[in-house]
């Protein structure tokens, strides 16, 4: 996944982190186009294409501090878990020759969320809940958790299939129909581009992460990653199969999207 790159990199795996480049594929359910803020002048980096194979560097296994991004590399659902959520989502979503994304909604009543998300999706979010608790700050896990005595919200589900080469474009999630607090998962492949995630791992986006830095992920089939920190010349792991889970919170009224 990138966030963010250096305009002198010559990492493999960073790609223009802008979301008004002219160069990038936009797609109206992730992209922003107009009215995005800022990105930091410190997000540019070089395309992989323009960077020669002998100067490649391995993808980091920890990432820099940026505001609001919460990743521990270390903090990962279980092995069953993650089988079992493998082996649900592709049956439940991705049984269709060409099918490789599903967007669930939920819809807000005015005392309760009408739930349009399979149970075992339910599931894990009481499973992230307890295993984020430790890594973030009491006030955004109850951003992401909120207590029963709260007011009333819409989640929005996103679930992704990934063949090896396919990626994302750089992108910040649409501002005028998701709210702040977004919780990623990824499950088979691990995948990288300045940062690897490995199978299972788990990524928080709030604040300044959530509305000034782009993400995104380089299509390839194989990632070269550091075997400790600091590695100056890394390992290839060849993709194979991934699929992605994204929690966001629905704006007021952006619950209409998703029919009745």
């Amino acid at each position: 996944m990138v966030i963010a790159g250096t305009e002198n990199s010559s990492h493999s795996d960073i790609f223009l982190a802008d979301t008004d480049s002219s160069d990038s594929e936009q797609d109206s359910l992730f992209d922003e186009t107009e009215d995005s803020p800022e990105v930091p002048s410190n997000s540019y980096a070089s395309p992989a294409s323009q960077t020669p194979p002998d100067t490649l560097i391995p993808a980091r296994l920890s990432i820099s501090q940026i505001p609001g991004l919460y990743f521990n590399p270390n903090t990962r659902l279980a092995t069953d878990v993650i089988d079992t959520l493998l082996r649900k989502c592709i049956s439940t979503f991705f049984q269709r020759e060409g099918a490789n994304q599903v967007m669930l909604f939920e819809r807000v009543q005015e005392t309760a969320s009408l739930s349009r998300i399979p149970t075992f999706l339910v599931d894990l979010l009481h499973i992230l809940s307890r295993l984020l608790q430790p890594l973030l700050p009491s006030h955004i896990h109850s951003l992401l958790f909120p207590p029963a005595t709260a007011p009333p919200q819409a989640r929005q589900v996103i679930i992704n299939h990934y063949l090896p080469g396919e990626g994302i474009t750089p992108h910040v999630d649409l501002l005028d129909r998701f709210g702040d607090g977004i919780i990623g998962v990824s499950l088979g492949s691990g995948e990288s581009a300045e940062v690897y995630l490995p199978p299972g791992s788990v990524y928080v986006m709030s604040g300044e992460a959530r509305y000034r830095w782009t993400h995104g992920i380089e299509g390839r089939k194989a990632d070269l990653i550091e075997r400790f920190d600091g590695d100056t010349e890394g390992a290839w792991v060849q993709r194979t199969t991934r699929v992605s889970i994204t929690f966001r919170w629905l704006l007021p009224g952006a619950d209409v999207v998703g029919g009745v």
